[in-house]
């Protein structure tokens, strides 16, 4: 029986290289010289006597074969990964930058209020919040974990479940009180609607129509961000259709009111932490969604009901 001996650190290459889906953005992700990169994954195919990626001018498609690797290799470095900070975690205290990429709700909502108990258990790392309302490339934009909310598309990405949300109708009791109360879903035809200018999929509300479809609502005004949705809707503009959890101040303040409370579907949206296997930072990832899970900020289900 032969053995071949596998370098750790070609594999973690490439890994980069697949989940990057190309050398030079692997050679960002790991901080190294693209030619370093191409002769790891060189190295590695004549060890192997295989094909792991298909080469042209444009793009690298990754192999059967090298699609198989990915799979094992990844199981193989995670494990490894573990047995280090299992025996290091007591030793060495975290450090180094984490970038956090979200929606700005969810970083005024979900990790502002929490976050200092964070950086007080783990004082040498240092959190870079990053708001953004489009989806993120992780790699060019050096982002370790995002927040994002629905089904994911991109499968080169590691995913954790934290939570899920529900979205409810709000308005703000001086436009209800001048516009009128509404009292089933077809009322809406009578009032103004806000809604998303991107993306437009926020604007299928949690509302179902006589025929049993989700209602799409034009909007009479609209921006690509919920918290200024939010405060045009504070200021008698209209009514807007939120997560629940970003409206709970000004629900409590009187500021907004439910609207179409009994109408509303239970209907939960997920919320993934998404990063890459491997980086700099995983054991600060690993620490940061831990730390999520203990204060389970985006489980809603306990307050759909009262809000």
């Amino acid at each position: 029986m032969i053995f071949v001996m596998i370098k750790l650190d070609e594999l973690k290459v490439f890994i980069a290289v697949a989940e990057a889906g190309s050398f030079v953005a692997a050679a960002n992700r790991l901080d190294i010289a693209p030619p370093v990169v191409s002769r790891s994954i060189k190295n590695l195919e004549n060890r192997l006597q295989t094909t792991l990626f298909s080469r042209t001018t444009r793009k690298i498609l990754i192999t059967s074969e090298g699609q198989w690797l990915l799979t094992q290799a990844t199981k193989t470095v995670e494990n490894l990964d573990q047995i280090y900070h299992h025996f290091r975690n007591g030793e060495v205290e975290p450090e180094g930058v984490l970038t956090v990429d979200a929606a700005t709700p969810f970083i005024l909502h979900g990790i502002a209020p929490i976050i200092s108990e964070f950086v007080e258990r783990y004082p040498k790392i240092e959190i870079n919040l990053q708001s953004n309302e489009a989806i993120s490339d992780l790699i060019e934009d050096k982002v370790d974990v995002a927040i994002r909310m629905g089904n994911l598309k991109d499968s080169s990405l590691k995913a954790k479940k934290i939570g899920f949300v529900n979205r409810g109708l709000y308005a703000s009791p001086r436009y209800l009180e001048q516009n009128g109360e509404l009292t089933c879903v077809d009322d809406l035809n009578l009032h103004s609607c806000l809604g998303f200018s991107h993306p437009k999929n926020l604007n299928t509300w949690p509302l179902k129509t006589k025929t049993g479809e989700w209602v799409s609502i034009k909007p009479s005004m609209s921006a690509n961000s919920g918290e200024a949705l939010k405060m045009l809707a504070v200021f008698d503009n209209g009514i807007v259709c939120l997560s629940k959890f970003t409206v709970i101040g000004e629900l409590e303040r009187g500021e907004l009111t439910p609207v179409l409370k009994e109408q509303t579907e239970y209907h939960p949206t997920p919320i993934y932490a998404v990063y890459y296997s491997e980086g700099a930072s995983v054991r600060s990832i690993r620490l940061f969604l831990k730390f999520l899970e203990e204060h389970n900020v985006f489980n809603c289900h306990n307050s759909f009901h009262n809000l």
